[in-house]
């Protein structure tokens, strides 16, 4: 590939310093870590002669707080963190006469039009929410179970499905190697699942139940349960764990390595089916959006549209190894052949059915809920001091 994180993190490239050194910038821009190509970001600074301040950040808490004393101008959150941005004003809506590269109606993949649709409407009881309206999608993705297929079957995944990752050893008899997400949120949504619950709806017995569910893996797995965060994306590829529940770019990543290093991919990822849940799994979207005290708005919007061009949108996927929301992207890296003269042809084809995200009408985005996060946050902390 002609640039990804596999080569960054091969090279130690990961912590990238700012890209000026003065301390004078005309754009302000919060990211993911590891999330855009910072040679497009060199890029924009040159064909527009201006300097942006690339900030990074490691989970949606973390922006949030940070935006409250931070100037920012241009932000990338998650979906439930882009509403609760929106209901507080932080954010205003996009004018999208105002680009030139991205239009809503025509340019998303299939699968998350439809779940942003779901969105918009009104749900479970909700109001919905218009996450176009605030934001351009700039990567998304679902989560499920990531698994060593050479030590786990698809069979026993067809049969216990989450619980999965409760099952303390492997078919050769060796005790399973289980790693979690360390986040409140996602891993309480692997416990609702998995208990067959609601993972929007939630109710007080479901997060007790799901606190229970935990609990007994720790009981379990015993010691070779792991709570872990950025470690996993050298850990998976390296097997030092057999299966995680994992969002679907890193585990695209995962198997992208395995892929590089071995000749051969070692993973595969699976979304277990819902018995009587409303839900399949959660599907997310990180996307950008506009700070309502923007500074420059016109060099903002040129920004936000510059990440739109495709060459610039395909090196930033790559980069990323999230899937595209974008149909032209998504077709062409995994597609045997390229538009893009710098692309690198069915750069994804080996695992093209991963890559291209089939999500269900089942599958929901996560709401802003400020009283069920403060109850998951305080549950998370029951269940790790258990």
């Amino acid at each position: 590939m002609k640039k990804s994180r596999l080569a960054l993190l091969i090279s130690s490239l990961l912590a990238l310093p700012p890209l000026s050194s003065c301390g004078t910038y005309d754009l302000v821009v919060f990211n993911w870590g590891e999330y855009a190509d910072m040679d497009v970001i060199r890029k924009f600074e040159k064909k527009y002669g201006v300097k942006v301040n690339y900030l990074t950040f490691d989970s949606n808490e973390n922006l949030l707080s940070k935006l409250d004393t931070t100037h920012f101008d241009i932000c990338f959150p998650s979906d439930y963190a882009i509403e609760e941005l929106a209901v507080k004003e932080k954010i205003k809506p996009i004018d999208y006469s105002r680009l030139s590269n991205f239009n809503f109606e025509t340019d998303l993949v299939d699968g998350l039009k439809v779940s942003l649709d779901k969105l918009k409407a009104d749900s479970l009881g909700k109001e919905g929410f218009d996450l176009l309206k605030y934001s351009i999608p700039y990567t998304y993705g679902v989560i499920g179970i990531l698994y060593n297929k050479n030590i786990i079957s698809k069979e026993e995944l067809d049969k216990y499905g989450w619980n999965t990752l409760k099952n303390p050893y492997n078919e050769d008899g060796s005790k399973r190697k289980v790693v979690m997400y360390d986040s409140a949120r996602d891993v309480f949504s692997v416990a609702l699942l998995a208990c067959d619950k609601d993972i929007v709806e939630v109710k007080d017995e479901d997060i007790k139940l799901a606190t229970s569910w935990l609990i007994d893996q720790k009981k379990t797995i015993g010691n070779n349960l792991a709570y872990k965060t950025e470690e996993i994306l050298d850990d998976m590829p390296n097997e030092k764990y057999d299966i995680c529940f994992s969002y679907i770019g890193d585990a695209i990543y995962s198997m992208y390595v395995s892929y590089e290093e071995n000749g051969d991919n070692q993973f595969d990822f699976y979304i277990p089916e819902s018995k009587d849940s409303k839900t399949r799994t959660n599907v997310y979207v990180d996307a950008m959006c506009l700070s309502s005290n923007v500074k420059n708005e016109d060099l903002a919007y040129k920004f936000l549209d510059f990440m739109q061009e495709y060459e610039n949108a395909y090196d930033n996927a790559i980069y990323n190894g999230y899937p595209s929301p974008l149909k032209r992207i998504t077709d062409d890296i995994t597609s045997d052949s390229s538009e893009y003269e710098d692309g690198e042809p069915g750069s994804y084809n080996f695992i093209k059915d991963t890559y291209q995200v089939e999500t269900d009408e089942r599958d929901a985005f996560y709401r802003y809920d400020q009283d069920l996060k403060t109850a998951l946050e305080e549950a998370w902390i029951e269940v790790k001091i258990s």
